[in-house]
């Protein structure tokens, strides 16, 4: 094992040295090479593994303890608490986080890939340099933006290159973080654990919620048949205000104005993606009104067409070639 983490250390600062950083001292580039090594080192890993102990899919810095129990344990940067919480029987993992891209990501790996986890419990000292905590907090709180970047987070570089979209979703959806940050005491952490581990929570692949389609195909019955159309109040009268869209073709990004509704300029939001902004519209209760949010739904699908085709757009009218 201490082999293995000098070499892990050798290759960190080696890329570091033969790919520099940017100005602000963030390095791309060497994350995400870094987290290639890390995934191509895993997959040779579980070549080896028998068929029923395929479980954690990446490897790191922690000790398994039960593989049903509903909770992972993250320690920060306290290695000496993973060895006695992890001997709960409701704890399924537990160790270590110093880095908020290569480190978040292993525990995103690991904890979807276990469906009996639905609590992440943080404990221990945080990191006054990558501020784990924090970031996994924001993580949870506010997710992150379209270049996988996650919010308002602190470390360096906390940007989950080497995992996609969907992992990050099950993730924030399976998990229920539980903020123990700081806390170093073990019968404080114990009694924390033992409150959430027998709650007999269901595993996520049996709790997901169904879809209407699925719910139909299940219970069977008819589709009661119902007309389109209706009635959308005026965008002025919703009560959040109003938004004009338009593309910065430059910058390849669609633009949102949002104004409120005696015409005062409010906020602005960027991006390539029509869902990306959508849920940041959302996530900023910038919208009050179904109506309004079904309107900018189809909008920002236009908006995001005519830029990704090169075709002009203007809102409110079809967008044509």
């Amino acid at each position: 094992m201490a082999n293995q983490k000098n070499l892990v250390h050798r290759a960190m600062r080696l890329l570091g040295r033969v790919m520099p950083g940017k100005d602000s001292g963030e390095n791309e580039r060497a994350v995400r090479m870094f987290g290639r090594m890390l995934k191509a080192m895993d997959f040779f890993k579980s070549e080896h593994r028998y068929l029923d102990h395929t479980w954690p899919v990446s490897s790191g810095n922690y000790i398994i303890g039960n593989p049903k129990g509903s909770i992972a344990v993250c320690t920060l940067t306290s290695p000496e608490l993973i060895k006695p919480l992890v001997e709960n029987d409701g704890v399924a993992i537990a160790g270590r986080l110093v880095t908020v891209n290569l480190g978040i990501e292993k525990i995103i790996r690991n904890i979807i890939s276990n469906p009996n986890i639905r609590y992440l419990l943080v404990c221990g000292k945080d990191s006054p340099v990558f501020h784990t905590a924090q970031g996994l907090s924001c993580l949870f709180q506010k997710g992150v933006d379209e270049e996988k970047r996650i919010i308002d987070a602190a470390g360096h570089y906390p940007v989950l290159t080497n995992i996609n979209m969907d992992q990050i979703d099950q993730f924030r959806d399976q998990c229920e973080m539980l903020d123990y940050s700081g806390e170093l005491d073990i019968t404080s952490i114990t009694a924390a654990l033992d409150q959430y581990a027998f709650n007999n929570v269901k595993p996520y692949s049996e709790s997901k919620p169904t879809s209407i389609a699925d719910r139909q195909m299940k219970t069977g019955g008819s589709f009661k048949k119902l007309r389109p159309g209706g009635h959308r109040e005026s965008l002025a009268y919703d009560p959040a205000g109003f938004f004009i869209i338009t593309l910065d073709r430059k910058a390849g990004e669609i633009v949102v104005r949002h104004y409120l509704t005696d015409n005062t300029p409010a906020h602005e939001m960027r991006g390539r993606r029509a869902g990306s902004i959508m849920l940041g519209l959302l996530r900023e209760q910038l919208i009050s009104q179904m109506s309004h949010a079904g309107y900018l739904g189809v909008e920002l699908g236009k908006a995001e067409t005519a830029l990704r085709s090169g075709l002009p757009y203007e809102q409110d009218h079809p967008v044509r070639g």
